[in-house]
Parts: C-alpha cells; structure tokens; sequence
C-alpha cells in the first residue's frame, strides 16, 4: 500500500544524517510517525493509569477508524494507500475521550470524523482537523466530554511531541508561535485580572497554565498535525498565534471543548487565506485533473471515480445520516460531565449530598484505585468515583474546601486552577 498521500514538507537535503533521512521517509512519512508516537504516549498513559483503564479504546478505534478510510478510498482512489492518517486520528480519539468512553458512541464519532475528511478536501488536503471534529461530534452528538487521559505523563508527551516536531523541522513556527501567544495571552490575563480587581495572583499560576500537560498536548501533538496544518512559513506563524488566541478566549465561554474549537477556527483561517491565493481558473484546472477518470461500473473493480460535488454531497449526507441515527440509538452516558460548560458557576446546590465530616475515603472505591487518586490529587478524602468519566468530588483538607473535578483525567490534580471545576457543598471537617 501506499503512505497515505506525500508529507507536504521537502525531506532536508543537507547535512551528516540528510543519506539516512532520505532513505528513512519514504517508509516513515510524517502521518506515520505521529500514530506511532501516539502508540506510544498511549501506552504509557495506560500503565500511569492502571487498571487497564484506556486500553479497549486504545485498540478499537484506531482499527475503525483504519477500516472507515479504506472504505471510502474504495470510491475514491485505483489502489489502497496506507491509511496512516486515519490510524492518527483513530488515536487521538482514543487518547481524548475517557479512557472508558463507550465504544459505540466513540466509534460513530470517529466514523464522522473520517468520513468528513473525505468529503471536506481542498487541493489534495482536509479542511479540518479530523480529531478535532471527531471531537465535537462526540460532544454535540453523544455528551462526551473531553478527558485528555493521553496527557496524564507529561514526560511522555514532550518527547513523542519533540520527536515528531523534528523530523517534520521546517513547521518549527506552528507550535513556537502557539506556545508563544498563549503564554503571553495568560500572563497578560493575570495581570489584567490583577488590575482590574487587586487580588494578587501567585505567579506560579501562569506557568502552570502555560505548561499543563493538556495544553502541552495540543500544542505538540494536535496543532501541528501534518495533513492539515499549514506547510507555509509565513502562514504556519499565523496559523499557531490565531489557534491561541481562540484557545485563551474559547476558555471563558466554552471551557470543555476550548481548545478543540480553536483548533477548527485555525484551520478555517488557513483554509481562507490558501483558498483566497488560488486564481478561480487555476482551481477549476486543478479540480478537473482530479476528476479526469471516468468511474467503473462498479468501486469494487477498482478505477478512479469522479470525486464530484454531487458525490462529495452524497457521501457527506451519508456520513450525516449515520450520525443522527447513532445519536438517536446510542444512550448517552448518564453519569458524564457537561460536553459544553461555560465558567465554575460556583457552587452547585445539591450536586453532593451534604456530609457532615469526611475522615476516611468512599469505601467503594478500590484500594489501588485510592492509592492512584492520592497520586494525582495529593492529600484528600476521596467521596464519590465514577471511573468511566473521569469525575471525581474530594475534600481538601489543606485548603478546607470540597471540589467536584469534572475531568479528572485532563487535569490530573491541577483542580483549583482550572476554569469548569468547582467548589461544592459537602464535607464540614
């Protein structure tokens, strides 16, 4: 099989390893090395977890999402190409939602996801981020929250991250001007929350925002993802300043599905300015040598089909169809947090039964999975667990205060710096 279309980025051509590289790519394309990388970073995220917790999904929606693309290159291109791209997106998916998201809801979402790659193209390249559409249509669709469990070791992520930002070095922009915006936005942020309402900030606040294991995440891993992440010098600067400054913005109003939407809104930006340096009968040229090849009776005996506009809609309902239908059959999870909430809300009356004093942890809860919450969280008492969502409500004994983390998994004990986490009502210790 083919890699799934060239890496958008000239192999170097110069220096001591240039040989190796260019023997290395071919086999190695840029889609592939991240699946790989994200392999790995999940991998290690299920051993950090433990329990397994992780692992189903890990397996499953990679291979369905593989699966979905090669049924829709059946229609699309004469022979099969490795669908390394989709293995990716398969991945992230998995990494994103709970480690004990239900399947059949995750795999309708990754289905869409794939599907909208397909039909939503323009010069050979999606027009969005899959994983990040894969994630709305969870959130939208079937009231998945985002975890970001593929996040809990953050040593993990900096060198998978570190290893695909090198071999793909001339996008070094996209994730330095990510990076860069946001960190000002956030100290810019404090100091105008400073300003405006005297309170003083401890300055390790902004750091741990600029560095938290999510955002480290997205900015390595997510935004510059090389099939739709712009290859343009000028362009990627542009792409990576905008996707953080969405993100900053995004947090206040949509806090759940932040980052993921600034992640759209960039590449709805880069697709502007691509689409608007192409001249209308340079378009119409090169939409015509894509078509050239006249269909076969049959996909199945192979030949290129006209992937026309009427075909493109034909799928695109489809895709949609198969959508509503699953969001209408599959339940959605009865215990999951909010897939949109907007700022703390402070305290949720009634959201935990009152108690009285907390001493000891739920009995409930197992004791490997206590030892695992104290990890992340620190000194705590732990009252109520749900494992398939990440939820978790503790009381605080140092700062005498009961928190309901509503993703556990994403902040990994970062709660009372987060903006959709709250104080509750509960324990009087």
């Amino acid at each position: 099989m083919e890699a799934d279309g060239p890496s958008p980025l000239p192999p170097a051509t110069t220096g001591p390893w240039s040989p190796l590289l260019g023997r290395l790519r071919p086999w190695l394309p840029a889609p592939r090395l991240l699946w790989i990388a994200l392999a790995a970073v999940g991998a290690v995220a299920v051993a950090f977890l433990g329990e397994g917790l992780g692992a189903s999904s890990l397996l499953v929606l990679p291979i369905l999402a593989a699966g979905t693309d090669l049924l829709f290159q059946r229609f699309r291109h004469p022979k099969l190409r490795a669908p390394d791209s989709a293995i990716a997106t398969g991945l992230f998916l998995a990494l994103l939602f709970p480690p004990m998201v239900p399947l059949a809801a995750a795999g309708a979402a990754a289905f869409g996801a794939i599907g909208l790659r397909h039909v939503l193209r323009a010069r050979g390249r999606p027009w969005f981020n899959p994983a990040a559409v894969g994630l709305l249509l969870g959130a939208l669709a079937f009231g998945l929250a985002p975890a970001w469990w593929g996040a809990v070791y953050e040593p993990g992520v900096i060198g998978a991250g570190a290893i695909v930002l090198l071999w793909n070095l001339p996008r070094w922009r996209v994730p330095a001007a990510f990076f860069g915006a946001f960190a000002g936005l956030s100290t810019l942020g404090r100091v105008l929350a400073f300003v405006g309402t005297g309170t003083s900030t401890p300055f390790n606040l902004p750091a741990l925002a600029i560095v938290d294991p999510t955002v480290l995440f997205f900015g390595l891993l997510m935004v510059t993802e090389p099939r739709s992440a712009p290859a343009d010098k000028r362009l990627g600067a542009v792409y990576g300043a905008a996707i953080a400054l969405l993100a900053f913005g995004l947090a206040y109003a949509a806090p759940t599905l932040a980052l993921p939407l600034a992640l759209l809104g960039g590449n709805a930006i880069a697709l502007g300015i691509r689409l608007r340096r192409i001249r209308p009968r340079e378009w119409a040229a090169e939409e015509s040598a894509r078509s050239r090849a006249v269909a076969p009776s049959s996909p199945w005996k192979g030949g290129v089909h006209r992937w026309s506009t009427l075909r493109r809609l034909t799928a695109g309902l489809g895709v949609s169809l198969v959508i509503i239908v699953s969001a209408a059959a599959i339940p959605l999870p009865a215990d999951g947090p909010p897939a949109i909430s907007s700022g703390t809300g402070g305290p949720r009356p009634g959201a935990v039964p009152a108690v009285t004093l907390c001493l000891h942890d739920s009995p409930v809860v197992n004791h490997a999975t206590l030892h695992s919450l104290h990890r992340a969280l620190g000194p705590s008492v732990i009252i109520i667990y749900q494992r398939t969502t990440g939820i978790v409500v503790y009381y605080d004994p140092v700062h005498h205060q009961t928190v309901r983390e509503t993703d556990l998994y994403q902040d990994f004990g970062y709660a009372e710096f987060d903006t959709h986490d709250a104080r509750v009502p509960g324990c009087v210790a």
